[in-house]
Formats: structure tokens, sequence, C-alpha cells
């Protein structure tokens, strides 16, 4: 089993592939394996809501409770006897902040770039029936300078103003990344294929990709994160680039990658600003790119012509191009089997 390192050493932060106490909340799942993976500006600034400070490093042990699942799912048994421990905030982690509903937090350290980056998803479905995960979503979240800074990314802030649809093709990359539909050409929000490309993929120099955790509020099946207007969505306040001479850090993407069992009946909705991607089995369902005021996009899942009892991955993708807001909202009755994968590692 390969370990993946997901900070400095420095600060103590470890992925445990073995069977342990678990520090975070959720046990290992297996998704299935391989295959392809509002028009006016933004308005006045809002509050953060309260932070705090971890300490210590960050020990993600994740309980191996069965055989590893294969393309076509494997069962895992040991996964599915046992719930889901949910411990908030994790530990080590920075920026922890109760928003509008939930709360989400960092890890302190930059993600070391992994070479296996991706969606370690598959497409078609899978019988397998692991772990659901209900309280904590991990991602992750890279940021940029402004493209107003010297040696500033010329996507980020500087941007035309509006929503955007067709930047992205309508399915998911084979690496788990969005592919940008303009080759060798721009939109009128994005300046060319190369530059986009540096959204979703660690690049040193040009970002600097931390560890997310949404912690999730679940109430009759309806789980919600919500950082939303007054209570907005800054998981980077101060670190990265910094804050570039404004109150908050508005310049990152977000990417968030999990699978879900389908039931029937689901719902999937994303309030944000700016760009807004989601795709469900790899196909874009989900399109409001452009840097744009916070909008809304919604899904119902039974209109996608999935089978019932049968898992499919689901990633989704935010943009935050423009001061002086940032809002991001996710709400579903979606059955979660795990709690995100970064990077080749299952949570």
């Amino acid at each position: 089993m390969k370990k993946t390192t997901v900070g400095k050493t420095s600060m103590g932060i470890l992925v445990c592939l073995s069977v342990g106490a678990l520090i975070v909340n959720c046990n290992r799942s297996d998704p299935p394996v391989g295959g392809s993976g509002g028009t006016s500006a933004n308005g006045g600034d809002g509050g953060g809501g309260s932070t705090g400070s971890g300490t210590g490093g960050v020990v993600i042990s994740i309980s191996l409770g069965g055989a590893a699942g294969s393309g076509s799912g494997g069962a895992d048994p040991g996964a599915a006897d046992a719930a889901p421990v949910e411990t908030w905030p994790p530990a080590g982690f920075v920026n922890v902040t109760h928003s509008t509903v939930g709360d989400y937090g960092v890890s302190p350290d930059p993600l070391v770039p992994a070479t296996d980056a991706g969606s370690t998803g598959g497409s078609g479905g899978s019988t397998s029936s692991p772990t659901q995960c209900s309280g904590i979503l991990y991602g992750v979240v890279r940021d940029f300078k402004m493209g107003n800074q010297p040696g500033g990314h010329p996507d980020f802030e500087t941007a035309p103003v509006g929503v955007e649809t067709g930047i992205v093709q309508t399915t998911l990359g084979a690496d788990g990344k969005p592919v940008y539909a303009h080759p060798g050409g721009t939109t009128k929000s994005t300046t060319g294929e190369a530059n986009f490309n540096q959204w979703y993929n660690d690049v040193p120099g040009v970002n600097e990709a931390h560890l997310l955790a949404l912690h999730m509020e679940v109430v009759n099946g309806t789980a919600t994160f919500s950082a939303t207007l007054p209570n907005m969505f800054y998981p980077l306040d101060n670190l990265g680039f910094g804050n570039q001479g404004q109150p908050h850090n508005y310049s990152f993407t977000t990417e968030i990658h999990t699978s879900f069992i389908y039931n029937g009946g689901e719902t999937f909705s994303f309030s944000g600003d700016d760009d807004i991607w989601v795709f469900i089995n790899n196909q874009l369902v989900i399109d409001l790119g452009g840097r744009h005021a916070q909008t809304t996009g919604k899904v119902n899942v039974d209109s996608l012509g999935l089978t019932v009892g049968n898992t499919y991955d689901i990633a989704v993708f935010n943009a935050e191009r423009h001061t002086n807001q940032s809002n991001f909202q996710i709400q579903t009755t979606l059955s979660f089997t795990n709690c995100g994968y970064v990077e080749g590692t299952i949570f």
C-alpha cells in the first residue's frame, strides 16, 4: 500500500494507511477505481466568521476495513460494519471558521505536489456498499496571485465580468480535471488553455495547494455547507501568497472529489462565485463559469440516467477570482460513500 504525503513533515502531517484509531472522522471506503476520471460584479464584503488556529500535526489514519475495490467495485464488509467517527476540527488545521451553516478549515502547510494527481474514481457505477460519510468532506484549495500584482495570474481579478458557459468540455478529463474547450484560443474571462490548466493542477511558483476540510450539517437527510454573506468563504486568509493588500485572500480555486450511492430522488445544488463546474459520472451537470456574482446551479439526479444502487463519482470545481465577495454553498441529499479523495488518498 502506497503512503501519500499530504504536507510538509515539519508540521507532522501524515497519512497512515494502517489499521488504527481514527483521528479524522471517516473510515476508508472503496470507490470505483479506474476510468476517466448573475452578470454583475461581486458586491460588498462580509465577515469571515470566527477564526482559530490549531496546534500540533495532522495525523490522518485511514482504517482498512476490507478488500480494496476494483473497477467494477469490490465489497468492503469491514468498512460497511463500522460507522464514521466524526471529529471536528481535524487536528492541526488552521483558519478554522464557523460559517453560515457548518465550518471549514485548512492544513497549515502546503501539500507536496503529487505525481499521480487527479481523481481515483471510475465511471459507469459500482455495486459496492462502502461506509457512508455524512459529516466532513476533504478537498484541495489552491492559492494564486491576483492578475493586478507583479507575476500574477491573468485569469484572476482582471478578467471581465459575467457568467460564461462553455469554458470547459462536457466530459471530465482522464486525469479527473476539467478540459479546456478552446485549445489554441481564449474565452471572454480566460486567457488560454495553458493558463486554465494551472487552476486545478499543482504548479510551483504559480499556485500553492492546501488540504481543505468542510464540516457539513445534516438535517433530515439534507447535508448543507454554507459560507455565504455575511459569513463568507476565506479558507486561505494569510496563507499562500497572502491577502495581497485585501482584507481577505480572494484568488483561489477549490476542487472536491467523492462518490455517492444513487438511491433515487436525490438533488444537488451549488451556489457561489465565481466559476462553478460540477460533474456527475464524469459528465458536466452544472456549468456556471466566468467571473460573476453569486449564482446557483441545481441538479435533479434522477434526470441523469443512473442505476439505483450503484455508486457514482461527483467532482466539484470552483474558482474565486475577484474581490470583494467569496460565497460557497453545497446542499444535497446524496449519500456520500467516502469523505473525499485527494491526490490518491481516500478519506
